[in-house]
């Protein structure tokens, strides 16, 4: 299609923000540097366009962008602590110089792109804290026990992530409108430990992992609010990591089959199960499209980690990165 045909202005064809005129950009940790250390990187859907967007001295993993896709916060990692950073994609400088955020791990942007929230350990609280990024001010959103695998609802107006404060992992929901003594509610509690809550789209469901005392851990879902506990994986390895598609169709997570770790899909009701991936190497991280019609996964096998994109409906995967490197931790940029 001819702009010229519209006639549009030329300041309005300047002013055209990059991120709408592309396809979503997908972000990647990878020690394919000059100083060998997992830094991060983005490139196109279809593996073009490879760049550098953080030049650090420590090795930087796990990058997830930010709602508007500008921005992308990280964590990078010594052998004693953890440290959160952030660029930004239309500031060039930041990519020497990324922004120091806080000490912690597994930063998650809100989905208005106004808060952070993220695990990290201070004056001996290790629980989940939420940071206002244009005022810096951080304050603890957990009950105050050892805390782990926070997130959003898609709204923003909640929060899932795993309390120990009764001995064990159990799962909890967080009203962030509640001021009330009730604004955090138990949702799933068992003997087994309950992790890696996430939301459906719709808010309505809440997919998590619960792990036995051998380490062997079951998808489930259950409703947002407690109710229709139902298991996915069950007769399957052990299996985690659950992501809803943003369509709400699909259900992905991750499963031991027979040694080597494998990425499923199936219905959030657990029907239509398929092995998205093949049987050799591991598969470890994962990330939904915004379409729900790719999914980005990295596959670790022989001491490397390449990152693939798979087509859901035709089940086909194309390599994008190769196997000379350690590509890890791919996700996609939001619309």
């Amino acid at each position: 299609m001819q702009l010229s045909k519209f006639l549009l202005p030329l300041v309005l064809i300047i002013s055209i923000n990059i991120f709408s005129q592309k396809k979503p950009l997908i972000c990647f940790s990878s020690d394919a540097t000059k100083n060998d250390k997992q830094n991060i990187f983005i490139m196109d859907v279809n593996g073009d366009g490879v760049k550098q967007v953080a030049f650090h001295n420590l090795n930087c993993l796990s990058p997830r962008f930010s709602p508007d896709g500008k921005k992308i916060v990280f964590q990078a990692t010594t052998k004693i602590s953890d440290f959160i950073y952030m660029v930004d994609l239309d500031d060039t400088s930041s990519f020497r110089y990324p922004k120091f955020i806080s000490g912690g791990v597994d930063p998650v942007f809100s989905p208005d792109g106004k808060y952070l929230i993220f695990r990290a350990e201070r004056d001996e609280d290790n629980a989940i804290f939420m940071l206002e990024l244009e005022t810096d001010s951080t304050e603890i959103i957990s009950d105050g026990s050892l805390s782990t695998h926070a997130e959003f609802s898609k709204d923003g107006n909640k929060v899932v992530y795993s309390s120990s404060l009764n001995g064990n992992f159990d799962l909890v929901v967080l009203d962030l409108n509640d001021n009330s003594d009730n604004a955090q509610k138990t949702i799933a509690s068992t003997k087994d430990a309950e992790l890696y809550g996430t939301f459906s789209y719709d808010g309505k469901l809440i997919a998590y992992a619960s792990f036995d005392i051998n380490y062997k851990g079951t998808v489930r879902v259950i409703d947002s609010d407690g109710k229709g506990n139902i298991s996915i994986s069950k007769g399957l390895g052990s299996s985690y990591n659950p992501k809803f598609s943003p369509d709400g169709k699909y259900l992905a997570f991750i499963t031991d089959k027979g040694g080597s770790y494998q990425l499923m899909v199936c219905s959030p009701n657990g029907s239509g199960m398929k092995q998205m991936t093949s049987s050799s190497g591991n598969t470890l991280e994962f990330d939904w499209s915004p379409d729900s019609k790719k999914i980005v996964y990295d596959k670790q096998k022989d001491g490397v980690s390449s990152i693939s994109v798979l087509d859901v409906e035709t089940g086909k995967s194309e390599n994008m990165t190769g196997e000379k490197a350690n590509n890890l931790n791919p996700s996609f940029q939001p619309k």
